[in-house]
C-alpha cells in the first residue's frame, strides 16, 4: 500500500528523470549524435534545466526511499 506522499514524491522524481534526460539529450544530440549544435543562450539555458532536473530528481527519488 502506497501512501499519497510516496505517491507525489515518486512523480516528482519521475518529472525530473524526464526533464534532466530530455534536456541531456538536446545538449548531447549536436557533437555526439550529428545534430545541429544549440546556441550559446539556448544550450546555457538547456545545461539550467539539466541540472535543476538531476536536483528535482534527486530530491524526489530521496524523499519516496525516506517515506
Amino acid at each position: 500500500m502506497t501512501s499519497l506522499a510516496q505517491l507525489v514524491a515518486g512523480v516528482v522524481g519521475a518529472v525530473g528523470l524526464v526533464v534532466s534526460l530530455g534536456a541531456g539529450y538536446l545538449v548531447v544530440r549536436g557533437p555526439f549524435l550529428g545534430g545541429p549544435t544549440l546556441a550559446p543562450r539556448p544550450l546555457l539555458a538547456t545545461l539550467t534545466v539539466f541540472i535543476v532536473g538531476v536536483a528535482v530528481f534527486a530530491w524526489g527519488i530521496t524523499q519516496y526511499a525516506r517515506l
